[in-house]
């Protein structure tokens, strides 16, 4: 529009539509407007604003839905965001356990890799197996104490608890997204027929793996969290 603006030369046309647009660029040339253009974006509320918003912008284009109650076990402030994601799969159920699986292909081996026993599902996965409930318990069971269990549901609605203290909390839920995130790896690690590696070197692996979320977090200056390491190793003893 701008280069019309300055450029442009009238011309006659044969087609009506052509020549009101003529008319159009005349009109506007003719109000002498001196001031340059700018870029606007456009608000959700229909506003227009000169500075972007990747978070309105995001807002603006995607599908919005009900917040889930099991979100807070999601997505938590110094969460990792790969175990984060892995969370939600498991949490919506869409994990490519052998439960799931079999309902396309009723051929497959249902039978959980880690323990050899019970049929793969979420729910024995996290943390009903004989060999992630070991994973589980030896790094959660002195942060729980008499409320230690290893049922799915329970944990969530543990996890979601407001009256827990703020580190516990964050602990656990970390702790939690460790845990399943690395189970996971090795339970598609066997499907594969990949080496096999015990759960003490799981349990030592997550164990670091929090040591050092830990560590990042004191750097950052969350003081906070200035009690999270202590309390983490107390609970290891």
């Amino acid at each position: 529009m701008a280069e019309a603006m300055r450029n442009h030369r009238r011309r006659r046309h044969r087609q009506v539509i052509l020549n009101k647009v003529e008319d159009e660029i005349e009109k506007l040339k003719n109000e002498n407007h001196q001031t340059e253009d700018i870029a606007l974006w456009k608000s959700k509320a229909g506003t227009y604003k000169s500075a972007f918003s990747s978070r309105n912008t995001w807002i603006e284009i995607r599908k919005e839905y009900m917040t889930q109650g099991w979100s807070k076990v999601v997505w938590f402030k110094h969460a990792t965001p790969k175990y984060s994601f892995h969370m939600w799969t498991a949490m919506r159920n869409r994990l490519s356990t052998c439960d799931r699986i079999r309902k396309w292909s009723p051929s497959i081996n249902h039978i959980c890799v880690l323990c050899q026993q019970h049929e793969e599902t979420r729910s024995h996965l996290f943390f009903s197996c004989s060999y992630s409930s070991r994973i589980w318990q030896s790094l959660v069971r002195g942060l729980l104490r008499y409320r230690y269990t290893e049922d799915w549901e329970e944990i969530v609605a543990l996890l979601l608890e407001n009256n827990l203290d703020s580190v516990k909390l964050f602990l656990l839920r970390y702790a939690f997204q460790a845990s399943a995130h690395s189970i996971w790896r090795e339970r598609n690690r066997r499907r594969h027929g990949e080496k096999e590696l015990p759960n003490t070197l799981l349990i030592k692996t997550i164990d670091k793996n929090v040591r050092n979320r830990l560590s990042t977090i004191k750097r950052l200056g969350d003081h906070k969290m200035d009690a999270g390491l202590s309390v983490w190793f107390g609970s290891r003893e």
